[in-house]
Parts: structure tokens; sequence; C-alpha cells
């Protein structure tokens, strides 16, 4: 392994190390809670552990002005109670952070040898996580019995007055991760063969089947789920976070691609290259509204790389492109969107050496691309504006938006059958040519 990348130290060691540096920077420099009604008073909204004091006399003062928290003023012994609680936060996370700072330091030191040290730690980080979900509980309750207002599962949660804030939630995936897999990620000392091209065939490669339906099952079924997660739970408040959840879902199926074999560099390239090619896409025919080719690259990219590259470059396509249209609660159903429909074309057209019938397979290419973008696509989108707009489904106000949409969808979907006409053969040839030439992956 090249003596452990010259450096003595294996780059998959350094996971641990970065998931414990990003633990540390959560609790000592992050907002941890967030009190969402207190913009209205014009007072901070967000608060780390160091700031709880700071936090109790806002609230008080959002009380005493007529803010959105309509109840008494607390009392000296709530008051007091609540301090109590701060100082407790403060004093756990400080123990948190040094426990992480100390797995940092053995991973380093003891190297494979860290694995309890690096697990205890993550294991302390994942109680806390669940400690503050607790906490934040019980001060909503607290809150709602003041108000004389009933708690129930919206009330506590997405109308709820005490919030985490998406770090928290960042910091209990990371701690379930490096529990989970720190045996396997600081064992180094496994030497790997390295793999040349020609000792790879088309069968080891093509192995899809019942990863394949996996790889459903965790877009169809996980990834909604994050979705309505950062919506119930996050108050689409973190649509940045939302969307990493989905790149690093996005990932897990393409991943599968690699179980039996080590990406090849150029492999990843290849589908980087064709995520910037539909963000470039996108921000190129921005003045005209709808009008893009990000679908036609994204059903180009499933076709020529599988259906499982094909989600992960409309997911990519859609979080990166809104870094220039601009994120919003909108950016997880893109992602979503645009990736389901790059998948199921790398289900419906798989990549094949020659294909006999280029007329009949063009056509029937340009027809799923205006079916999936008007249909897929346009649906998913219709949907989440209306989740979005009132929190729940509303079957009236879905069908007026699908209605009054509808033009935009047909839009979209022409362009993409444009693009494809003009762009899917000859695309399809260089995608061909690169895989031939490098011996990447047939999937």
């Amino acid at each position: 392994m090249q003596r452990k990348q010259a450096t003595g130290i294996d780059t998959r060691m350094m996971l641990p190390v970065y998931a414990g540096l990003f633990g540390i920077i959560c609790q000592l420099f992050l907002p941890w809670i967030s009190i969402p009604v207190l913009r209205y008073s014009r007072l901070k909204q967000a608060y780390s552990i160091f700031g709880m004091d700071a936090c109790i006399d806002a609230v008080q003062q959002c009380i005493q002005t007529g803010g959105k928290l309509p109840m008494e003023l607390l009392t000296p012994s709530e008051e007091a109670m609540l301090r109590g609680v701060g100082q407790a936060v403060f004093l756990a996370g400080l123990l948190v952070a040094a426990a992480l700072l100390g797995s940092v330091v053995m991973v380093f030191w003891k190297r494979s040898k860290s694995v309890a040290a690096v697990r205890i730690a993550a294991a302390l980080q994942l109680v806390w996580t669940v400690a503050q979900f607790v906490l934040v509980l019980c001060v909503n309750l607290f809150f709602n019995e003041r108000m004389g207002r009933s708690s129930s599962f919206e009330t506590l949660t997405i109308h709820s007055y005490v919030q985490l804030t998406s770090w928290v939630y960042a910091q209990m995936f990371a701690a379930i991760a490096i529990c989970a897999a720190a045996g396997r990620l600081l064992r180094v000392d496994t030497e790997v063969r390295p793999e040349r091209y020609v000792e790879r065939t088309m069968q080891e490669d093509r192995r899809i089947g019942k990863r394949t339906w996996a790889a459903m099952g965790l877009i169809v079924i996980a990834i909604p789920l994050v979705i309505f997660f950062g919506i119930y739970f996050l108050n689409d408040r973190s649509s940045v976070f939302i969307g990493l959840c989905i790149v690093c879902l996005a990932m897990l199926p393409f991943a599968m691609v690699f179980e039996n074999r080590r990406p090849q560099a150029r492999e990843l390239l290849l589908i980087a290259v064709m995520a910037a090619i539909a963000v470039v896409g996108r921000w190129a025919f921005f003045m005209v509204p709808q009008f893009k080719p990000t679908a036609a690259i994204v059903i180009i990219a499933g076709i020529g790389l599988g259906s499982e590259a094909g989600f992960l470059t409309g997911a990519m396509a859609g979080f990166v492109s809104n870094f220039l249209f601009g994120q919003g609660p909108w950016t997880p159903w893109q992602m979503f969107a645009f990736g389901i429909i790059g998948f199921f074309a790398g289900l419906l057209f798989p990549p094949k050496k020659k294909r006999e019938k280029k007329g009949l397979h063009l056509l029937a290419l340009c027809t799923y691309g205006g079916l999936s973008v008007l249909v897929i696509y346009g649906l998913v989108m219709d949907f989440s504006s209306v989740i979005t707009a009132v929190g729940t489904f509303n079957g009236k106000m879905l069908l007026a938006r699908i209605i009054s949409g509808f033009p935009f969808n047909v839009i979209h979907a022409v362009a993409t059958v444009i693009f494809l006409f003009f762009l899917a053969s000859p695309m399809e040839r260089k995608l061909n040519r690169i895989k031939k030439k490098y011996g990447l992956m047939e999937v």
C-alpha cells in the first residue's frame, strides 16, 4: 500500500480522525439548538453549548416583549433549573469533545490498536446526541404545558419551540458509522494485490442482479425518508445538510458496483465529469426557463455508466447546480427526481457494445426522456411544492399545482427530447470509446 501512503498512516485510518475532528468542531463551535420563534423578536435564535445563559435571557426577553412565546415569565426556580441544565449541557459537551480528541490522538499513537478508544468515543458521542433529543423533548413538553398547548407529533417536531440544529443529526450519523466501521477502517495490515486491467472480465463487472434490487430499495425507500425527515424534524431549515445526506446515500448503491474490487480513479472521474457537464448545461441555459439539458445528460450517464452511476450523477447535478441557482427546500426533491430518472434509464437501456436498430433505440430513448421528465420530475416537484407550502399533503392543492405547472413541465420535457436527439448518440460513442480504451466498468 505504498508504505501506508508514505506517511505511516493509511488513508482509511484518517476517516475516524476526520470524524473526531468534525465532532469536536460541532461540540465547541457550532450551534446545537435553535428557537425559531425568537427571530420574530429580533433575538438570536441559535445557541452553542457556551451560550445557554444567553438563550435563557433571550427567552425571558421574548416573553416580556410580547413575542411568539405566549406564556408567563419563567419563575426564579424554573430559571434556575434551566440554567442548571445549561451547565450540565456545557460539561457534557466538553467531556464528549475531550473523548473525541483522545480518540484522534490514539489513532496516531496506537494505529490499529486504537479501535476500542475510537468506538468508546463514538459511543459517547452517540449517547450525547440521544440525550440531546430527550432534553429538547422535555423542554418542549415543559413549554407546551405552560402555554396550555397540546403535545402531539407536529407540536413536538415541525412546530416545536425548541429544535435541534442539523449538526446534532450529523454527529449522530457520524458516530453510528464510526462505531460500525472502526475495526475495518483501522485494520491496515492487509496488503491488497494491485489489479490490472487485463485481469478484469465483463462477467465480474456485470454482476448486478441482487445488487441492483438492493440499490433500488435504498433509493426508493431511504432517500424519501431522509427528505421527509428534513421536512418534519428540521423544518426545511437545512436543505444543504439533507442534500449532503442524499449524496452519501446515492454513493452507497454506486459503491456496490465495486463490491469485489477497488475502483480506479478514472472511473470516478468519468462520473464527476458527467455531473459537471449536467451542472454547466443547466447554467448555460439559465436565461431560458425550464429549457435545460440536465435531465438529458443524466439519462445518458445512466445508459453509458449504469443505473447506480446515473442516480449519483443526477443527485450531484441537482445539488451542485443549486449553489448557482439557489439552495432551498426544493434541492433534495430535485436531487431525487434527477437521480431516479438516471437510475431508471440505466435499467431500461443497459450499456451494449452494438445496437442493431439505432433509430428505434434513439426513438425509445427520446420517448423515455420526455415522459420521465413530464411524469417523474414534474410530479415529484409539484408534490414537493405542496408539501413545502403547507407541511401536509393536500389533494386539491396538488391538482392545482399540476395544472398550473403543466406548461413548464412540457417545456422541460421537450427540451430533454431535443437534447437527447442531438447528444445521445455522439456522447454514447464517446463513453463507449473511453470505457474500451481504459478498461473501465461495464455495469
